[in-house]
């Protein structure tokens, strides 16, 4: 007895056919008999009372304040003392000019300038006593200050880098407060600078 030889590739189409008409068959099956859910509200298991604090005494006197004018319409003015009666009065910005900070302040230890600070009152530094103290000792010489000149050639800050005598050194520092400077330049901008600056004290003869 021979076997039968199903040839598959010429079922092919026959079997899909017949796979989607039983899968048709088994959704309307599925929509028609199946039972339909039906979506119920979500209740809370406990409900909490809602709690209503009373305002403490302090804020139960509390007075609304009224609310602010309505701006007023512009009216044309019937004579020129209405508009003189009505007109502001001009703001005094006296006394609100821009000052310098008087802290963190401290130029870089070394800038490139091309016009040197120069000092506009160096005569201050010889005027006044010579210390009493120094003068009967017989001390005179040379004592060096780093002075911190800012773009408008103000001295900010006054370092004794080599001092003389603590007399000497307390009046030249006083002194070196007072000098002002035409500022540094660079690039035709004015720049902060670090200037040595040393101070001569000799006695008179």
């Amino acid at each position: 007895m021979k076997e039968k030889i199903v040839d598959l590739k010429k079922q092919y189409p026959l079997n899909i056919r017949i796979g989607f008409l039983i899968t048709l068959v088994l959704l309307i099956l599925g929509f028609k008999f199946i039972p339909e859910t039906k979506r119920q509200p979500y209740l809370p298991k406990f409900s909490k009372p809602i709690q209503v604090d009373k305002l403490p005494p302090q804020l139960q006197n509390i007075v609304k304040p009224p609310p602010p004018p309505k701006p007023k319409m512009p009216v044309a003015a019937k004579s020129d003392e209405d508009v003189e009666a009505e007109t502001i009065e001009k703001t005094d910005f006296s006394g609100l000019e821009k000052k310098e900070a008087d802290v963190d302040f401290a130029p870089p230890r070394f800038v490139a300038y091309e016009v040197a600070p120069k000092p506009l009152n160096e005569g201050i530094m010889r005027q006044g006593t010579y210390p009493e103290v120094a003068r009967r000792l017989g001390i005179e010489g040379k004592l060096y200050l780093e002075l911190w000149i800012d773009t408008k050639g103000t001295v900010r800050n006054v370092i004794i880098t080599k001092p003389l005598y603590p007399a000497i050194d307390k009046i030249a520092k006083e002194r070196a407060y007072q000098l002002k400077f035409s500022p540094a330049m660079q690039n035709d901008k004015p720049v902060a600078v670090r200037l040595a600056y040393p101070v001569i004290f000799k006695l008179e003869n």
